[in-house]
């Protein structure tokens, strides 16, 4: 059984990557490093009423 759990745990080792969720707490850390700035902005009351969606731009084709 021993044999059995180790094969397991090795196998696991190899195939499974936590690059994934790595990824998305970099992304967050990043959000959240920026947070203060944006707060700033947004205290500030500058008319951001003519923005350009983000979605919008990255369905286009230049």
């Amino acid at each position: 059984m021993l044999l059995i759990e180790a094969a397991a745990l090795e196998e696991s080792r190899r195939t499974f990557s936590l690059a994934g969720l790595y990824e998305v707490v970099q992304d967050w850390q990043g959000r959240l490093a920026h947070a203060p700035a944006v707060d700033a902005f947004v205290a500030s009351g500058y008319d951001d009423s003519d923005f350009i969606d983000m979605a919008e731009l990255r369905g286009r084709r230049w």
